[in-house]
């Protein structure tokens, strides 16, 4: 019987299974609350940035830049990514060590020089937010769903608190956080990869299969996702003129206590593996949050900052539902991580600019635009539900699904997409017996059929796949950048639910109940 992914359960809760994830929930905590505190002036005010969201324009031309830099490198060598995070250290650092000087000593500075040194902060933090992701690469979503809202309740709770204080104390923060970051890289060194204790099942993301993850359309589909809910966003953030609004002590506190009870409430599911739940119901919480914000922006329009703590509140489950997304793509991907980390970061981002500045044109042009605002919010909120859950959520892929009912056998162009990596042995062996007649499509075929009756999961279906083919266990841990630890914890895992206990056992079971060969 076909074993439900959502029954998958984690690790023991302990700190010996778990410590491995605190480098990333930190890091990735310490850079948001580094851009929150110094560029956004979060909690604060609404603002995308300091400057109406100028400086986040600024940075996304040097995200820009590392975006269509992964056409030309396939992956970033291990030496390249630890001088651009020791780079990256360094540029948020000093940037938020100069504002701090800056302000210490009570020099004008022109605007031209503050936003250039924000946008060094926010690409420097933002860089080492891409960092942190790359690291949880191959691990599993329940793993990263404790991640990403561990590291948004501490970050938005340490930006509560610094948002009573000033200028000084911000930038100062901002610097001794950002240098904190090489403490965690070292210990994240020591501690390994995440994807070791939690290896990644790709159905447990968005219950489809890897190959839907190099899907350029399905990319498009979760950009488009992105974008559609990212521009109400960013009008409600800057309602009605496209201004910063400032937030006062209740809405601050409101803002606070959404992040709180959200992440406790994900990360139960998370320890529950209740992922399917989680992609459906963190977009229907986002889309109430904005409702919500509306409502009170309906009704008492010169109260406006209650309405945007909702509207607020829903960005930041946005942001962390971003970066579960992008570790997503980064696990199963064809392009570099960096890829994927720029381009969602840059779609959220000129979007939320983008929507404020609607609402500065609505009020150019309307002398109520609070109707015209609202009413444009509904349809972008509509538009993002419908693509996002006939799309982005629908499952299982439409390739996956059509060869069921049609029945069509795995073709040689399908294996092509599987590299020929070989087989997992618990003990080392000789060589396995080939078949003579295509064997590579025919063992293909034969295992996918062993997947659906078994219950494997994707993952254990390409390592039984390259089991079968007759390689090491080295081969398959260089190939598929898994360590050998979890190479052989699948294999045990595919042995368990086969009921089989050797190589020899699956290439006979494969032999006598196989496909055909052709």
């Amino acid at each position: 019987m076909q074993q439900d992914i959502n029954s998958q359960e984690m690790p023991p809760l302990s700190l010996e299974a778990y410590r491995v994830l605190l480098p990333s929930i930190g890091g990735l905590a310490l850079a948001s609350t580094v851009v929150n505190v110094v560029v956004q002036q979060a909690h604060r005010t609404t603002g995308v940035s300091t400057f109406n969201g100028l400086s986040m324009l600024v940075s996304a031309l040097a995200i820009g830049v590392l975006f269509l830099s992964t056409f030309l490198v396939k992956r970033f060598t291990k030496r390249f990514i630890s001088a651009f995070t020791f780079a990256s250290i360094h540029l948020a650092g000093f940037s938020c060590l100069a504002l701090a000087l800056l302000t210490a000593s009570g020099i004008h500075v022109s605007l031209g020089l503050a936003v250039a040194l924000q946008a060094c902060v926010t690409v420097g933090s933002t860089f080492l937010k891409f960092y942190w992701l790359r690291k949880l690469r191959g691990t599993s979503a329940q793993a990263a769903v404790i991640v990403v809202f561990c590291a948004l309740a501490i970050s938005e709770f340490a930006t509560y608190c610094l948002s009573f204080s000033g200028e000084l104390i911000w930038y100062t923060a901002g610097t001794l956080l950002s240098f904190t970051q090489f403490s965690a890289v070292r210990v994240s060194r020591k501690l390994g990869a995440a994807g070791d204790p939690f290896p990644a099942v790709s159905e447990s993301y968005f219950g489809t299969d890897e190959d839907r993850f190099s899907n350029r359309s399905f990319l498009a589909v979760a950009a488009l996702g992105i974008c559609f809910i990212s521009i109400p966003m960013g009008m409600g953030l800057g309602f009605p003129v496209g201004e910063a609004i400032y937030m006062s002590l209740v809405p601050r506190f409101m803002v606070l206590l959404f992040v709180m009870l959200v992440s406790a409430m994900w990360i139960r599911f998370g320890l529950a593996s209740r992922m399917r739940a989680i992609t459906t119901s963190i977009w229907v919480a986002m889309q109430v949050l904005l409702a919500l914000g509306a409502i009170f922006f309906s009704i008492w329009p010169n109260t406006v900052s209650v309405g945007a703590a909702f509207i607020m509140g829903s960005s930041l489950v946005l942001q962390a539902f971003l970066w579960y997304l992008t570790i997503a793509f980064i696990s199963f991907g064809w392009r570099d991580p960096f890829y994927y980390c720029s381009v969602a970061w840059i779609a959220m981002t000129v979007l939320l600019v983008a929507g404020m500045r609607v609402d500065a044109v609505a009020s150019r042009v309307f002398l109520d635009n609070t109707p015209v605002i609202i009413s444009i919010m509904s349809f972008f909120v509509l538009i993002g539900a419908q693509v996002v859950f006939t799309r982005l959520l629908a499952s299982p892929s439409e390739r996956t699904e059509r060869q069921r009912e049609a029945g069509a056998p795995i073709t040689e162009d399908d294996v092509r997409r599987i590299p020929l990596m070989g087989v997992l042995a618990i003990s080392p062996q000789h060589q396995a017996p080939m078949v003579q007649q295509k064997p590579d499509v025919h063992i293909a075929t034969s295992v996918m059929e062993m997947g659906q009756r078994f219950g494997l999961t994707g993952r254990e279906v390409e390592v039984l796949t390259l089991y079968a083919l007759g390689h090491t266990q080295a081969r398959v841990s260089e190939e598929l950048k898994l360590s050998t630890n979890t190479v052989h914890t699948h294999i045990k895992r595919i042995y368990d639910k086969t009921d089989m206990h050797s190589r020899q056992e699956i290439l006979d079971y494969i032999a006598e109940f196989g496909s055909p060969k052709h």
